[in-house]
């Protein structure tokens, strides 16, 4: 009964907080407070909201306790609004017109922030024409186990999906997303080797990933699951990028379109090193394993940052990636160069050291649908 009641307390703070910048509020001594203006409430509904929290360590957006995480996105509510959104919550919970949840899926609540107020930052052009030998696989890792998070990864994959259904005119059947915990090294690996599978010599496969990428302490790059570290990854050779290429190369699709918006510098969104107090040497990935049918979109070079894109909610080179694509375009060489441009210059707007540039590897003279 308790986990249930701390449930409730995560879920209900969330919803709030899905409308509130992430220093609207904080929780201490069992009372709720708004940093802003360092208002108390009384006691009870101090209690109310928090109910019980003295197993429940909650703190910036997230318990990994239950494994679960909060999102305090930034907008641009007014101060006073912030205010009438807590005490409408807490309202609420006197009414007793809560919600009574149980049985929470963390992806859930990511899919609803998503249709909330993501998707409406992007125009898909519908494609009239499904193409039924098409298929994708995407892949967005916000939350790790053992790793400090991705910020908006999966926000990200669930625009991306959209992208495949709408504008490449992929079935929804033929898409494959895997989200944070569903991102396990073994569906990972299983779900590679079923769309090499799936593929048709009359369609295309699109890969999307948004997450850690990672040099192993072999020098090889590996794209990070939720459940490993960067300091084992190299016990999965399977999850190496240059296999995991040209394992694609390999398949019967007409043409292979892999977009990874990851850094593999070893370091994470802040700049801190993944591995503990050393940074592995990289070694360059092999351009024998890049064949014709294969293109790949990268978010950065090797030393490059990938960086969140806080204004959008996304990250910065998934959002003008998509963006650029959303509107139908299919010359990759012309939305190659707007996006590099633009990503370029919102990398340098942060600092010198966020610069930013994506970098496109194989067939640049195919068609992406």
């Amino acid at each position: 009964m308790k986990k249930i009641k701390n449930i409730l307390l995560i879920i209900l703070i969330a919803l709030f907080m899905s409308n509130c910048s992430e220093q609207a509020m904080t929780l201490e001594q069992k009372n709720a407070y708004l940093k802003k203006h360092a208002k108390k409430y009384n006691e009870n509904e101090a209690k109310k909201l928090n109910i019980t929290l003295d197993e429940l360590e909650i703190y910036r957006e997230e318990s990994k306790k239950l494994g679960l995480t909060l999102y305090q996105y930034q907008d641009k509510l007014k101060t006073e609004e912030r205010d009438k959104l807590l005490m409408e919550t807490l309202n609420n919970i006197k009414s007793n017109n809560t919600k009574q949840y149980t049985n929470i899926n963390q992806n859930d609540l990511i899919k609803e922030q998503y249709n909330a107020s993501i998707k409406s930052k992007y125009t898909f052009k519908n494609r009239s024409k499904k193409s039924y030998d098409s298929f994708a696989l995407v892949i967005g890792i916000n939350d790790y186990k053992q790793n400090t998070s991705v910020e908006f990864a999966d926000l990200s994959a669930l625009a991306f999906q959209d992208l495949a259904t709408q504008t490449f005119g992929v079935p929804k059947e033929n898409v494959i997303t895997l989200l944070n915990d569903e991102a396990t090294s073994g569906q990972l690996k299983s779900k590679i080797e079923l769309i090499k599978e799936l593929a048709d010599s009359n369609g295309n496969l699109y890969i999307y990933f948004a997450g850690h990428g990672v040099p192993g302490k072999d020098g090889n790059t590996y794209v990070l699951p939720n459940d490993m570290s960067a300091d084992s990854i190299h016990l999965e050779p399977n999850l190496q990028l240059n296999k995991i290429y040209s394992k694609l190369s390999k398949s019967n699709a007409k043409n292979v379109f892999v977009f990874m918006d990851s850094c593999f510098s070893g370091k994470d969104d802040k700049g801190e090193l993944l591995y503990k107090g050393v940074a592995p040497i990289l070694k360059r990935n092999k351009e024998n394993s890049i064949n014709q049918k294969l293109t790949i979109i990268t978010a950065g070079g090797a030393n490059d940052f990938a960086n969140d894109y806080k204004d959008e909610q996304q990250r910065l080179f998934s959002y003008y990636l998509i963006k650029e694509l959303a509107q139908g375009e299919i010359d990759l060489e012309k939305v190659y160069a707007t996006i590099k441009n633009k990503v370029k210059r919102t990398s340098l707007m942060k600092g010198i050291g966020y610069k930013q540039v994506p970098q496109i590897h194989g067939n640049k003279q195919i068609s992406l649908y």
